[in-house]
């Protein structure tokens, strides 16, 4: 097959494996042969890549490339318009006879926890490239294409832009014991935004270690699979929320901004642009982004006496503007200390969980003196007990 230049899948044409692969395919050199297997052998560590690592570095290749096709397949799925369909089938009857190539020596070990593993299945068990380009596209319909496919979660750099994470806590719900009213909240307003209808930005208020945050890295794990994104956000970012729009609000994936213990000081003016976001402008907040932000305080702001006295000559319309950003969150949840039945409860199940064998009686008492030597009665406190009874 004489090796044109690829037209969508521009990485492909930037990635010298794939053009010393294609060299090869030409006419076999022994030392581009090894020149090749090195680099690819680098790459694969560098990659964390698993398996036959060509294979995983084409899937590789494939997930991250966000080009004209990638992109309207995050819409459209397999419904993309048919002169690119076209386009993308001539790249792909490329792709598949590179992937069938065989490099000796070339295979890792297989753990298990390969992100191209999707890809890879689609790769492995269709032949036609017809079919592998479907499938394709119906997977970047649904996980998203490039950083969308490979991350389910991001932190943001001005220099850099999204930055995805590698590693997400693997905390679910089964896990979470107690507040099953705020978490039923939580659960039906994502899934109404992930089914593309009006939802509700989310403010989980209340004690410490109650699950506020631990609920939020729930839903993604629950959710990620069917599209759901979050961004973590901190308030040294807010200065940048157009340009964040701007990356992420033209994508097929629903994103959540993660707000984490949010609380601004009074002298501290960026909660004007996280209101001006959720009240909306000028500009539309994009219909793929919600707001779920966790604090210890009610109205995120801190009230100062000053703000009570009169300093300012409009007083009343101060403190309005301030306690005005919490009330643009069109559900708050309240999540309190646990009392003692509560503690209890949840110590018990987590050993239950844990598979901990211990007299009821005795483990209750050995938690009630933990709380009492901490911080108090939560699901922090009583997780961090069960972890800690190896060594009472």
């Amino acid at each position: 097959m004489f090796m044109e230049q690829f037209i969508l899948f521009d990485s492909f044409n930037n990635s010298s494996i794939i053009q010393n692969l294609i060299e090869l395919k030409k006419e076999y050199k022994q030392e581009v042969y090894n020149k090749t297997l090195s680099e690819l052998l680098r790459e694969g560590y560098r990659l964390s890549l698993e398996g036959n690592i060509l294979k995983s570095y084409i899937c590789y290749l494939i997930s991250n490339d966000e080009n004209p096709l990638t992109l309207m397949a995050e819409h459209k799925g397999k419904n993309v318009e048919s002169a690119i369909y076209n386009i993308a089938l001539k790249d792909i009857e490329k792709i598949v006879y590179l992937f069938n190539t065989h490099m000796e020596f070339c295979n890792m070990e297989d753990k298990g926890n390969s992100k191209e593993e999707k890809i890879l299945s689609i790769m492995n068990n269709n032949e036609k490239p017809e079919d592998i380009l479907d499938q394709l596209l119906e997977l970047f319909y649904k996980n998203g294409a490039g950083l969308m496919n490979r991350y389910k979660a991001f932190k943001w750099s001005r220099e850099v832009g999204l930055i995805g994470i590698d590693k997400c806590d693997p905390i679910t719900f089964d896990e979470l014991i107690g507040y099953e009213r705020q978490r039923s909240i939580l659960v039906k307003n994502t899934e109404e935004f992930l089914k593309g209808n009006d939802a509700n930005n989310v403010l989980l208020f209340g004690d410490s270690g109650t699950g506020k945050s631990s609920s939020i890295k729930a839903l993604l794990n629950k959710y990620s699979s069917s599209g759901l994104r979050v961004l973590e956000l901190n308030k040294s970012d807010f200065m940048d929320l157009n340009n964040i729009l701007s990356v992420i609000g033209n994508r097929g994936v629903k994103f959540i901004l993660f707000l984490d213990d949010l609380s601004f000081e009074e002298f501290e003016s960026e909660y004007k642009n996280m209101k001006a976001l959720i009240e909306g402008g000028v500009e539309v907040k994009p219909k793929n982004i919600l707001i779920y932000a966790t604090s210890n305080r009610r109205h995120l702001i801190r009230e100062t006496w000053n703000d009570r006295q009169g300093e300012d000559i409009h007083v009343s319309d101060t403190r309005q503007e301030k306690y005005s950003l919490s009330e643009r969150f069109g559900i708050t949840l309240t999540y309190t200390s646990a009392s003692q039945v509560e503690y209890l409860n949840i110590v018990m199940e987590l050993a239950k969980i844990k598979g901990i064998d211990i007299q009821e009686d005795i483990l209750k008492e050995k938690a009630l003196q933990w709380a009492a030597l901490n911080t108090g009665r939560s699901g922090r406190i009583a997780k961090q007990f069960i972890m800690s009874l190896n060594t009472l």
